[in-house]
């Protein structure tokens, strides 16, 4: 059939009941769709919404082209050739696309010739229906066979370029299928959970695939490269790493995540090497994320620290600089320990008298705001963030107040 055109027409009879059907035709899909997902074996996992889409959009399309509707084919048939794709790209056999469209067309056609006996169809009707369904089913069949072929094709290819767009997957936000096929076009074992890794490169360097060990993905995103690999391989890989990019590199380590997590764990690593180049982390070959999640986690949001700043520390920025440094160190260890003067005055190595002094001005400062729980608790966060900025040397917070503030 071609693409827009209609079936031969049925008997009057026959397009009543179609029409009947077309009310119930989720209903229906969905007992199909249940029916052969507990038929199917086991690695058809998953599959269920993509059986659903193709049986519903099949009954759907049939009940047009019954009904003489112009129902072009192109959505049907694209869909029933990823179905044949995705089944081959898996490594799985055809047989089980095809016991799932004979189930199918069986469930289907014993629900038309129940409707057909309790309606008093007549035989001649029920024929042509049962040769109109035929002849559709034998075309979708053909598009499973299509996409079948190009998924063993595509599945035989150079699996570089199939972990290549894995890692584009992963780093997108991919769905669980999407990754699935991708994995198995690249032969690669899709684990549980998965170690990201940013390798910060000097002089535009970049790491070959084959530098290190098959279990490992990697790619050069600018600025930095990834490397993906199962956690229980990721000290070895590491070294492997090193190794490759050379001794003025560094490589930000994330902790496990799921695959779906593989885009939070990307930022989370580069933001660690900004962290380090910022100061706020120590500079080392190999950053352990897991050691800073604190600190990756309180810079998460740099722009909305930088609202927050403006906001919450104004009475500390509108102080001179070196009044500034010392009530803020002052304030951050009162609002870490929650201690008394003497105890603090032990902490800092001053008289307590110097905190009692300090603590003054602080309460002058912020007034009645020390005691509201929800301030306290955004100010530890703001300082904890802000306070090794500063030190660093990053001064754009006092700056932009004074931009602000003429």
């Amino acid at each position: 059939m071609t693409q827009t055109q209609r079936s031969p027409g049925l008997p009057g009879s026959a397009v009543w009941m179609l029409k009947s059907l077309e009310s119930e035709v989720r209903p229906i899909a969905l007992q199909i769709t249940r029916h052969l997902r507990e038929s199917l074996p086991a690695e058809t996992e998953g599959f269920e919404e993509i059986i659903f889409t193709a049986v519903h959009g099949a009954m759907s399309h049939f009940i047009d082209l019954g009904l003489g509707r112009a129902a072009p084919y192109t959505a049907i048939d694209d869909h029933f050739r990823k179905v044949g794709f995705r089944v081959a790209a898996l490594g799985e056999a055809r047989a089980i696309v095809d016991g799932g469209i004979d189930m199918a067309t069986t469930e289907l056609w014993d629900e038309l010739r129940r409707r057909a006996v309790e309606n008093e169809l007549s035989a001649a009707a029920l024929n042509a229906l049962n040769e109109m369904m035929t002849a559709y089913v034998d075309h979708l069949t053909a598009q499973v066979t299509a996409g079948f072929e190009a998924g063993t094709e595509a599945r035989d290819q150079d699996n570089d370029v199939a972990r290549a767009r894995l890692i584009d997957r992963m780093l997108s936000g991919a769905s669980a299928a999407e990754m699935e096929v991708q994995a198995a076009l690249g032969e690669w074992d899709l684990p549980e959970k998965v170690t990201v890794m940013a390798v910060e490169l000097r002089d535009g360097g970049r790491i070959a695939a084959d530098a290190l060990s098959a279990t490992a993905l990697t790619r050069r995103r600018e600025p930095t490269q990834v490397v993906i690999c199962p956690p229980h391989d990721a000290a070895a890989i590491t070294k492997q790493v090193r190794a490759a990019a050379g001794p003025k590199s560094r490589v930000s380590v994330c902790w496990p995540v799921p695959p779906e997590d593989v885009p939070a764990a990307w930022r989370w690593a580069n933001r660690a090497l900004a962290l380090v180049n910022a100061r706020v982390i120590p500079a080392k070959p190999v950053i352990d994320c897991l050691a800073y999640r604190t600190e990756i986690w309180l810079h998460a949001e740099p722009v909305m620290r930088r609202q927050l700043a403006q906001e919450l520390l104004e009475p500390l920025l509108a102080e001179s600089e070196n009044s500034r440094e010392i009530l803020t160190e002052t304030l951050l260890v009162w609002l870490e320990t929650r201690e008394s003067a003497p105890a603090i005055a032990a902490v800092l190595g001053v008289h307590p008298q110097t905190i009692r002094y300090r603590w003054k001005r602080i309460n002058e400062l912020f007034g009645e705001s020390l005691r509201d729980p929800e301030f306290v608790t955004q100010l530890l966060l703001l300082l904890k963030a802000s306070v090794p900025l500063w030190v660093a040397g990053d001064q754009s917070d006092f700056d932009r107040y004074q931009q602000q503030t003429g």
